[in-house]
Formats: C-alpha cells, structure tokens, sequence
C-alpha cells in the first residue's frame, strides 16, 4: 500500500472531523464527487458513512425513547461520545497514513 500525499491526508482527516458536525451528509458529499476520480477520498468517504449509517438510528431511536424515559438520554450522550471519539482516532491514523476502520455495521465495503 503506498503511502498517500500529506495533503490529500490532511484533506481526509478534515472530511472525518467536519462529520461530526455534518453526520452523514459530508462523507456522502465527498463520496458522490470523488468515487470515479480517486479511490483514497472515496474510501474514507465509505468509512464516515458506514459510521454515520451506524451511529444516526441508534442515536435517533435512543432521543425518541428518552422523551418517555429520561434516563436514556443519557445512552444518547455515551453514543455521541463514543462517535466524537472514534473519528478523532481516524482523524490521527489518516494524518498518519495509517488505514483505519471503524468497527461498525459495513454497508459499504472499502
């Protein structure tokens, strides 16, 4: 696996970061701009969303659940942070030219 240019790691890792503030819609942005030109952003793009695709049900049942019972929020609050924690972990292997998987459902194969 050869290693790919600091730039277009530091552009993937800003694509891993900013998810956390545009869930889904980010790596599907990237992947639908980039998934015939190049292979490396359309991976990563594959990853966000595999994650996102994960997390946003679970996240979503969870508020929906908690209206009714308080304590669940805060589960909603442990998934966000788990989320927030897992993309700072790709972000550093992506910097570092490292692959790195989510461990997550994979609806979409890299």
């Amino acid at each position: 696996m050869k290693k790919e240019k600091l730039l277009n790691r530091i552009l993937a890792s800003l694509m891993h970061l900013f998810s956390l503030l545009l869930t889904f819609v980010l790596p599907i942005l990237v992947y639908l701009g980039t998934k015939g030109r190049n292979k490396y952003f359309a991976d990563h793009a594959k990853e966000g969303m595999n994650l996102h695709f994960t997390f946003f049900p679970v996240f979503l049942i969870l508020n929906l659940i908690s209206l009714r019972w308080s304590v669940l929020s805060t589960f909603s609050y442990g998934l966000i942070t788990i989320e927030a924690i897992l993309i700072l972990i790709a972000v550093v292997y992506t910097l570092m030219g490292k692959k790195f998987s989510y461990p997550v459902i994979r609806y979409f194969k890299v």
